[in-house]
């Protein structure tokens, strides 16, 4: 398959059910990124231990690694649109709770454990049915740009949410967060409600675990995937646990509070607004392939410089170009993983998509909270990025032109 065409960098919008779905995102993940700073704020404040935020990640990871390949599947056999319907109101009611815990006061560190898994559980859902929806609102070569954009949606609301977020915190405390984010998935159930989706293929009439079988078929049968997916692998579970370490990294490193806390939190958002901008260009000139390939050594470079800074202002630099080259690798490996699917099994692979992405990033964060524990945090960050750039310089010469 050759690379796609280059296209205008914001001409999926032009369609509007892409639209009406990218500005309800836009405010949802604005208030997730609130969220996701109060609650690794909170943790910290509960615990006063790195160890405790690579635990949160670890609750989180087990439901997404056990469920992602039930959740692609539903994906292909239900409508999608009424599963994200589904999936945005039960974290809605999540975050409310979540929120009226900490405002009385009742808030206790298993409930954060047990909450963070459930709300994993259901992004199991949500997450392929949202990609594997991207195909069906926009044309076939817009589908790389289209998925960029939806990576502005997550991460370059992280460039609101996170800053938000910490202002929140000083001003009103957690919970003002989650109520704020508990409100913000009525963007995405509003815009929901009133799009239009083009019919999807006629779902599978086959027993659920065909399905699941059939997927892991397609994984074993094509090589490229599995080498998509080994390079997200490496990223998301050396690499970016960076993101959760954040508050811990901001009170023991760079002895900084809740405000700069969002600052640092919404740095790598805007390197997302930058990659949005380079995508088309330079996997034109460079092909697919090698850009997931380059940008994933480069994250690891970065990452490593990342965690030896004790400058608030250089750790802000790096954090920018960390979230470009990450956004870079993931919306590349997402539309490699989408073009290479048949239609029919798009949210099965969508699924294992997200498996890796969170799964590992999740994952990954206890042993790097557990080194931190020992090591110190800067350190335990640093040598994540290491191996992320040994593994990448393996991968490199495996991903050329593994896309056509």
């Amino acid at each position: 398959m050759l690379p796609a065409p280059r296209v205008s960098a914001f001409a999926p919008l032009r369609h509007r059910d892409f639209r009406l779905l990218w500005i309800g995102l836009v405010i949802s993940n604005t208030g997730s990124w609130m969220q996701f700073v109060a609650l690794g704020y909170l943790v910290d404040r509960l615990t006063q231990s790195p160890l405790y935020l690579g635990i949160l990640a670890f609750a989180q990871a087990v439901p997404r690694l056990m469920f992602a390949l039930v959740g692609g599947t539903a994906a292909d056999r239900m409508d999608r649109r009424r599963v994200l319907l589904a999936t945005n109101l039960f974290l809605l009611i999540s975050a409310g709770v979540l929120g009226l815990l900490t405002a009385t006061g009742r808030i206790q560190i298993w409930q954060v454990l047990v909450l963070g898994a459930l709300n994993s559980l259901v992004q199991s859902f949500d997450v392929p049915a949202r990609h594997s929806l991207v195909p069906q609102l926009v044309e076939e070569r817009e589908v790389l740009t289209a998925v960029t954009l939806n990576s502005v949606a997550f991460n370059g609301s992280g460039i609101f949410g996170p800053s938000l977020g910490g202002v929140i915190i000083a001003a009103a405390g957690e919970a003002g967060c989650f109520y704020l984010n508990a409100a913000s998935f009525l963007a995405v159930v509003a815009a929901l409600w009133v799009m239009t989706v083009p019919p999807q293929q006629a779902p599978s009439r086959a027993p659920l675990s065909d399905d699941l079988r059939e997927s892991v078929q397609l994984l074993r049968a094509d090589r490229r995937v599995r080498r998509f997916l080994g390079a997200l692998l490496v990223l998301s579970f050396f690499g970016r646990p960076y993101i959760r370490m954040m508050p811990a990294f901001a009170r023991e490193v760079l002895h900084v509070g809740a405000t700069s806390l969002g600052l640092l939190q919404a740095a790598p958002g805007a390197g997302t607004l930058a990659a949005v901008l380079l995508v088309g260009r330079v996997s034109e000139a460079r092909g697919m392939g090698v850009l997931l390939g380059t940008a994933t050594l480069i994250f690891g470079i970065l990452v490593a410089a990342f965690g030896v800074v004790p400058s608030f202002h250089v750790a802000l630099a790096l954090l920018v170009l960390i979230g470009t080259a990450q956004s870079l690798a993931l919306s590349t490996a997402n539309t490699l993983i989408q073009l290479a699917a048949p239609p029919h099994a798009r949210g099965r692979l969508m699924g294992l998509y997200s498996m890796v992405t969170f799964g590992g990033f999740a994952l990954g964060s206890l042993p790097v909270g557990a080194a931190a524990d020992v090591i110190g945090v800067g350190p335990a960050v640093s040598l994540g990025g290491v191996i992320v750039v040994l593994l990448a310089i393996w991968f490199l010469p495996r991903l050329r032109d593994r896309e056509r």
